[in-house]
C-alpha cells in the first residue's frame, strides 16, 4: 500500500507540473479581446440596453475584479467598446469614393454599401437601435460622430446640385433614414409589403436606390449654367444690368 501510494503521489506531481507547464496563460490583450467577444455575443442576443455585465464576465471567463479593474461600470465599457464601430459609415463612404470618379456611381455605391452593412444583424445595427431607444453620453457621442463624418460628404454633393432645384441634403437624409428604419423594423413587420428578410425584396430596394439616384442626377445632366442662361437672355435683348441682378453674377 505504501509503495502504491508513493507511485500515485509521484504520478500526481508529474501531472500537476505538466499541467502548469502547458496551461494557457492569457495576456492582458487576450483578456481584453475575450471581453470584447463576450460583449458582441451579448449585444447580438439581447441588444445594448438589455445586456448584463455578469453575463459578459461569465462568457469571457474572468473574475469580476478583472473586469472592474479595467472599467468602472458597463457604461464605461460600452463607451470604449463602441469606438471600434464608430467609423463604419466613413469606411463605407471611402469604399464608395474609390469605386469611380463619377459622382452618381459613387452615390449609388455609397447607398448600396450602407444597405449591405445593415442587411444582416450586426453590432452596428444594434448600435443604431440603441441610439434611437436611449439617450446617454455614449449614444449621443456615436450619433454626433457619425454626423461629423457625413457632413463633408453632404456638403460636397450639395455644392454639386447648387444650381438645380434639387435639395440633395434633404433627399439624402430621407433615403438614409428610410434604409435605417427598414432594416431596424424588419423583425417586427413588413413595410408597405417590403420584407427586408427576403433577398428578392432587398434587391428591389437596391434597384430603387439606383432609380432614386438616376432621377436626382438627371437634373445635373440638363442643368443650365448661369452663363448659358445669360446668353439666352442677351439674345432676347435683355440688358446686362437686369441679367446680373436676376442671375446674381
Amino acid at each position: 500500500d505504501k509503495k502504491c501510494h508513493s507511485i500515485l503521489t509521484i504520478h500526481y506531481y508529474i501531472y500537476m507540473n505538466t499541467e502548469k507547464a502547458t496551461r494557457y496563460r492569457r495576456t492582458k490583450a487576450d483578456i481584453t479581446e475575450d471581453i470584447r467577444k463576450a460583449a458582441v455575443d451579448q449585444v447580438m442576443k439581447r441588444g445594448f440596453s438589455s445586456s448584463l455585465v455578469t453575463e459578459i464576465i461569465k462568457k469571457a471567463k474572468i473574475e469580476p475584479p478583472v473586469f472592474y479593474h479595467r472599467y468602472k461600470d458597463l457604461d464605461e465599457f460600452y463607451s470604449e467598446f463602441v469606438k471600434g464601430y464608430d467609423y463604419w459609415f466613413s469606411q463605407i463612404a471611402d469604399e464608395a469614393m474609390k469605386s469611380s470618379n463619377d459622382p452618381k456611381v459613387q452615390y449609388i455605391a455609397l447607398m448600396k454599401g450602407l444597405q449591405d452593412s445593415l442587411k444582416d444583424k450586426s453590432v452596428m445595427q444594434e448600435l443604431l437601435r440603441w441610439e434611437v431607444a436611449e439617450g446617454n453620453d455614449t449614444t449621443k457621442r456615436t450619433a454626433m460622430l457619425r454626423e461629423a463624418f457625413t457632413l463633408p460628404l453632404a456638403e460636397k454633393y450639395k455644392a454639386l446640385f447648387e444650381n438645380t432645384c434639387v435639395d440633395f441634403v434633404a433627399l439624402a437624409s430621407l433615403l438614409i433614414g428610410g434604409l435605417y428604419y427598414l432594416n431596424l423594423h424588419k423583425e417586427r413587420s413588413t413595410f408597405c409589403g417590403i420584407d427586408m428578410q427576403k433577398e428578392e425584396d432587398i434587391e428591389r430596394i437596391n434597384k430603387a436606390i439606383k432609380t432614386f439616384a438616376e432621377i436626382m442626377f438627371s437634373f445635373l445632366e440638363r442643368r443650365d449654367t448661369k452663363q448659358d442662361v445669360a446668353e439666352r437672355m442677351r439674345a432676347k435683348g435683355i440688358d446686362e444690368q437686369t441679367i446680373k441682378e436676376c442671375l446674381q453674377i
